[in-house]
């Protein structure tokens, strides 16, 4: 039987509609970092949304929609949530999900919007299976709104500091530069927001990023163009390398 064109197309379009879909991570760029306990895999979903993978753990922070077809990726055993602002909290993200037994770890504001998950205060700790998994602060000095409260008030938001096996991971939350960083962990690699009004400029994302002296670091939560900023860590800590994803 010969096919004409109305056939061809008509099967060209259902076949399509019933091809497999393709993995989540083939759209977004995967970083392995070999750790003294097994790899560490880590992928930037989007914005402030990250993935790690660590020995079968699935791992997310601030896990939000808008930034893919997310139904694709693998039920957590861990979610973190930094603060309670919509860009970072979703409550219908984190139930899609999760499964019977993933941990939701949040800051004590997130919990009062959630109604589920444990908190932790900045400066606490804990432990969830071979993780440590401390929260630091996360907030604003500089950039207040028109009511001069500042977009994240003081303890109301965590950083964190994931450790998997040898290596430190730093999330920075939505923070400026503030004192308690000098006290934190020197860590291997950082996740650091740079977007105005709301967390740093490029010459305070330089301080933060010279202060921690991270190995990999990872500019996030931007809406500018990079190539000044990059420019500028390469000057400051040539041995960093800056990972834009």
């Amino acid at each position: 039987m010969k096919l004409t064109a109305p056939i061809l197309l008509f099967l060209f379009l259902v076949l399509g509609t019933i091809a497999p879909k393709k993995a989540f991570s083939q759209y977004r760029i995967k970083d392995v970092v070999s750790t003294s306990k097994g790899d560490l895999e880590i992928m930037v979903v989007g914005h402030c949304f990250y993935y790690f993978k660590f020995n079968r753990l699935n791992i997310y922070v601030d896990p939000i929609p808008n930034v893919g077809d997310i139904s694709m990726l693998p039920k957590a055993d861990l979610i973190l949530v930094t603060h309670d602002h919509r860009d970072h909290l979703s409550t219908n993200v984190i139930q899609l999900l999760s499964k019977y037994d993933t941990k939701v770890i949040a800051s004590k504001a997130c919990i009062k919007k959630m109604d589920f998950g444990e908190f932790l205060e900045n400066g606490q700790q804990t432990t969830f299976k071979e993780l440590y998994i401390k929260a630091v602060a996360a907030y604003n000095v500089v950039n207040l709104r028109p009511d001069d409260i500042p977009y994240h008030p003081k303890g109301e938001g965590n950083g964190y500091f994931l450790v998997f096996g040898d290596k430190t991971v730093y999330i920075a939350g939505d923070t400026e530069y503030i004192d308690e960083m000098r006290f934190f962990m020197k860590p291997d690699i950082a996740f650091i927001p740079m977007m105005m009004p709301f967390t740093m400029d490029e010459d305070m994302f330089v301080k933060v990023a010279k202060k921690l002296n991270p190995k990999i670091l990872y500019p996030v939560h931007y809406n500018s163009q990079l190539d000044s900023l990059v420019e500028k860590i390469k000057v400051a800590l040539p041995a960093t390398e800056v990972r834009i994803r």
